[in-house]
C-alpha cells in the first residue's frame, strides 16, 4: 500500500492544498498531528483533512487547544492557542478532542506506527543527530512516523526506520516549499516531496491580520 505521509500542517491551508494537489494516488492519506497552532485557517484545515478522510493524530500545539496540555507562558502568542481556541468551531473543536495520540496499521507485513514527537510523548524532539533515536528499537517490519521536529528525516532505528515527512506549513529546514512523503508499504521505499504554494501571498495576509513577525518571516526562511 501506498501512504501519503503529513506532519505539522499549522492552519497554512495553501500549503496543505498544494500538498493535496500533489499527492498521487495513495491507499491513503495519514497525518502525525500539530493540525493547528501558528497560523489563521484553522476551520479550513480541519474541514479539508475531514472531507479528505485523513487519518489523524493529535500533536502537542492540538493538545494545548483542547486543553489536554499547557503550553509554555512565553509562547503562547506565537501559538495563537487562546486564538485559535475562539475561532475554531465546534463541531472542529470535538472532532480536534477526539484525536489519539497513536495510530497503528499492519500493512503488507509491515508494521507502522504513528506518534506526533516520539514513541514517549508529543514534546520531545527527535532529531537526526538526537541521542534519544538510540532508544529506540523498531524490528525488521517496523515503520515510526513521526512529526513536530518539522525536519524531514529517515533513520535506521534497531532493525527499523524512522520517518519524519517534514512539515507541511511551516518547514525549519530553510527550504519554504510545504514537505510531505510517500511511503510504499509492500517496498519499504519512501519518496519525500517537496511543493511550492504562495508563501508571499499567506504572509502578506497574515501582516494585515497583525501577526507575529517572526511566524510570518520563517515561512520563506532560506539560507
Amino acid at each position: 500500500m501506498k501512504i501519503a505521509l503529513l506532519a505539522d500542517i499549522h492552519a497554512n491551508l495553501p500549503a496543505l492544498e498544494a500538498v493535496m494537489r500533489d499527492i498521487p494516488k495513495v491507499d491513503s492519506v495519514v497525518c502525525a498531528g500539530d493540525i493547528l497552532g501558528y497560523y489563521a485557517d484553522i476551520n479550513e484545515v480541519c474541514d479539508l483533512l475531514r472531507r479528505r478522510g485523513a487519518a489523524v493524530i493529535r500533536g502537542n500545539h492540538d493538545c494545548y487547544i483542547t486543553g489536554l496540555m499547557q503550553p509554555s507562558l512565553e509562547r503562547v502568542a506565537a501559538y495563537r492557542t487562546e486564538w485559535t481556541r475562539q475561532k475554531l468551531e465546534a463541531d472542529h473543536f470535538k472532532w480536534l478532542a477526539s484525536l489519539s495520540a497513536e495510530m497503528n496499521y499492519n500493512l503488507d507485513s509491515k508494521l507502522v506506527r504513528i506518534r506526533h514527537a516520539s514513541p514517549w510523548d508529543e514534546e520531545t524532539y527527535l532529531y537526526p543527530d538526537s541521542v534519544r533515536l538510540s532508544e529506540i528499537k523498531l524490528r525488521h517490519d517496523e515503520f515510526l512516523v513521526i512529526g513536530h521536529t518539522h525536519y524531514p528525516m529517515i533513520r535506521r532505528c534497531g532493525e527499523g526506520m524512522i520517518i519524519n515527512p517534514g512539515s507541511v506549513g511551516q518547514p525549519r529546514d530553510w527550504n519554504p516549499m510545504a514537505s510531505y512523503a510517500i511511503l510504499d508499504t509492500q517496498t519499504a521505499d519512501v519518496d519525500f516531496r517537496r511543493v511550492s504554494y504562495d508563501v508571499q501571498g499567506l504572509q502578506g495576509r497574515l501582516t494585515q491580520m497583525g501577526w507575529d513577525a517572526d511566524m510570518i518571516a520563517i515561512l520563506s526562511r532560506t539560507r
